[in-house]
């Protein structure tokens, strides 16, 4: 190795050699950065031993209604903690036996909850739990396994399609041109078609996490305004004796021992009984002429939304889109965009802009976490190469030191390209901070180098011997190093070894999707850096100091390399 080294500075011609050596390596390990760069994830699932379920019955349903639903739901499931463990009955489920299941009727929803006997099998519970929802007519089922970093019903990983406008009309035609293109034939169907005909899970979810049909019962009171303004009753009198025969309005405060009382004027019951009787309500004009209600305006019966939610004082729907785990959050934000959100912003239903479309949730988030890491992998890098500029005295050679931090990047997107062979593991947050550590590592071999060169040539060695020298006599402490601090991370990528029955299996533990991919990413950048940094620092390092010595000669100054002062002497 040292040989090769020693041909490489030394052959005629050998300048353009090593340029061409240091360039198809920074150039080749920025293009395989580029290559192997996944999408990327807001935070690792760290999914807990609970999957929630969230009944969606049609509309109308009372709470007695969605009780029934919940113990048809518990009758269904019930073989799955009443089987015996080994038993015959147990070999039949489709899935693990469950320790805790309970369900919630409350409003218009059905909340039920599960858990594993065996956590590890915690998320095979989840199709059980969709089957069995499915099986009940016009009911809808969000099923999903609870994330350990993002608590809540919103199930982790999540795309929230915000549609903001005037008319809620609108707004539910929106919210169902948004389902569809999601849905069924759209970017995220829930089922697919086998060549066998059959239809099997995607794991993409699609929910509207807004009402959008006006189905909930209303009396709209339209003013008749000519005959309003003829009695001299304007419209905020209008609804404020409506209010106060029906459900009760505000009059004044009272005060009683230093205590504030609300005045309420509330109307007897037996007067507003049956929609009909609204008609016939009195109403006393300023004349005190008493008319009725339906002499000022007409009253319609309709439907609403049982909820208006607003997002920054707009009218608002939201659709939940929940991608499978098979698919980064960043794919699956950018297929949405592509084949949701710029269709529909660019169709007459927006209305030339006046409706808006917007990605919200863990969307949002993760977009806010990508400029945040790239500003840290940044600062990272920057506060490395000036604390070494501080330690060598000198701008120049800290430059060197710093193309190893190209190769640790190659490297790391390698190591967890071959993690991903095995086992699915995305580029998250946690992962990413794999990156920021590299950073500060790799260069820790191309320090050793460097610097024992400098020392070699404060003893009155060329540079070109100086170098080969350090890399001669440093090679073993930095496999010794490396090799330890290889295997020391090892356990955080590699399944630990485990007995099953009379075979030996290699089953990864409870959490360790957590840190596995920064193991994967600080492992491949170590071994890649250590490798290829034993070839392109002494090159990169020979061809700079030539350089120097060059334009040293051409500006007529003295071509010796100065060696700043190192351990404090000079």
């Amino acid at each position: 190795f040292i040989g090769s080294l020693r041909m490489m500075m030394t052959v005629p011609g050998s300048a353009v050699l090593r340029l061409a050596a240091v360039v198809a390596l920074v150039v080749g390990s920025i293009w395989g950065s580029w290559m192997l760069l996944p999408k990327m994830e807001y935070l690792p699932e760290g999914n807990r031993n609970l999957v929630i379920a969230m009944m969606l019955p049609p509309s109308g349903y009372n709470i007695d209604q969605m009780i029934k639903l919940g113990r048809r739901v518990e009758d269904d499931m019930a073989k799955y903690w009443e089987s015996e463990p080994g038993s015959p009955e147990e070999a039949t489920l489709e899935g693990p036996r469950m320790k805790n299941f309970f369900f919630v009727a409350s409003g218009g929803q059905l909340f039920m909850g599960a858990a594993a006997e065996d956590p590890l099998r915690a998320g095979e519970m989840v199709p059980v739990l969709r089957k069995a929802g499915g099986r009940i007519p016009g009911v809808i089922p969000i099923v999903f396994q609870s994330s350990l970093f993002q608590g809540g019903l919103s199930g982790g990983r999540t795309i929230d399609v915000d549609i903001t406008g005037p008319s809620i009309e609108r707004l539910g035609q929106l919210g169902f041109e948004v389902l569809s293109r999601s849905a069924e034939n759209g970017a995220f169907p829930p089922v697919k078609k086998l060549p066998s005909g059959d239809l099997v899970s995607t794991g993409h979810q699609v929910t509207p996490r807004s009402n959008l049909e006006s189905t909930n019962p209303e009396l709209h009171i339209l003013p008749k305004w000519e005959q309003a303004a003829d009695l001299g009753i304007s419209t905020e009198e209008l609804g404020y004796a409506v209010n106060a025969l029906v459900d009760g309005a505000y009059a004044g405060d009272y005060w009683q021992n230093g205590r504030k009382i609300d005045l309420v004027i509330y109307g007897a019951d037996e007067f507003a009984r049956r929609t009909q009787d609204l008609e016939s309500l009195p109403v006393s004009t300023r004349s005190g002429k008493v008319v009725n209600i339906g002499s000022l305006a007409n009253i319609k019966s309709t439907g609403g939304p049982e909820v208006v939610n607003h997002i920054e004082r707009q009218r608002a729907v939201t659709i939940q889109i929940k991608p499978s785990l098979s698919m980064p959050l960043d794919e699956a934000i950018a297929l949405a965009d592509l084949k949701i959100r710029q269709p529909l912003l660019s169709s007459p239903l927006t209305e030339g802009g006046l409706y808006q479309i917007r990605f919200a949730g863990t969307a949002d988030k993760l977009q806010d976490t990508k400029r945040a890491m790239q500003g840290s992998l940044i600062m990272a890098g920057l506060i490395t190469y000036l604390l070494m500029c501080g330690l060598f005295e000198s701008y120049f050679y800290p430059l060197i030191i710093m193309t190893s931090v190209a190769l640790g990047m190659v490297g790391g997107f390698g190591g967890l390209a071959v993690l991903n062979l095995f086992s699915a593991q995305a580029l998250d947050t946690l992962t990413m901070l794999g990156f920021v550590i590299l950073i500060g590592t790799v260069v820790n071999n191309a320090i050793l180098i460097v610097h024992q060169a400098l020392q070699n040539m404060k003893g009155g060695m060329d540079h070109q011997t100086a170098i080969l020298d350090s890399t001669r006599t440093r090679l073993r402490p930095i496999f010794m190093s490396t090799i330890t601090t290889v295997l020391g991370m090892l356990p955080l990528v590699v399944p630990m070894p485990s007995w099953s029955g009379n075979k030996l299996v290699f089953i990864p533990g409870a959490g360790s999707e957590l840190y596995r991919g920064l193991g994967s990413v600080v492992l491949g950048g170590l071994i890649v850096s250590t490798l290829f940094t034993l070839v392109m620092i002494p090159l990169s390092f020979s061809l700079a100091l030539d350089a120097r010595q060059l334009f040293a000669r051409l500006s007529g100054r003295s071509p010796r390399v100065p060696v700043p002062p190192l351990n404090g002497d000079g």
